[in-house]
């Protein structure tokens, strides 16, 4: 018999509001900004998965409930734990 694992029970979720600075403001524009900070992003390395809950996720597969990525800058990057950020292509 095969061991399996469900990866679904690894998933873990962090409320964005948990992580959001709490002067944040969309300024909007042509580029999203950090969706932490809200600091613009000139290069964008890191994403973060966002669902519609308002809560980030540690996965990059595609859910139901999904948002999309969203730019984050690398200071607030080093605010999450590794496995909630993703290093864009």
């Amino acid at each position: 018999m095969k061991n399996t694992i469900d990866l679904h029970q690894w998933l873990f979720e962090i409320p964005l509001d948990d992580v959001r600075a709490e002067n944040y403001e969309d300024k909007g524009g042509p580029k999203e900004p950090c969706i932490c900070c809200g600091k613009k992003v000139p290069n964008p390395k890191y994403s973060v998965h966002l669902l519609t809950n308002g809560n980030l996720i540690s996965s990059a597969e595609d859910f139901d409930n999904s948002q999309g990525f969203f730019p984050i800058g690398a200071t607030c990057r080093k605010k999450l734990p590794n496995n909630f950020y993703f290093v864009d292509p």
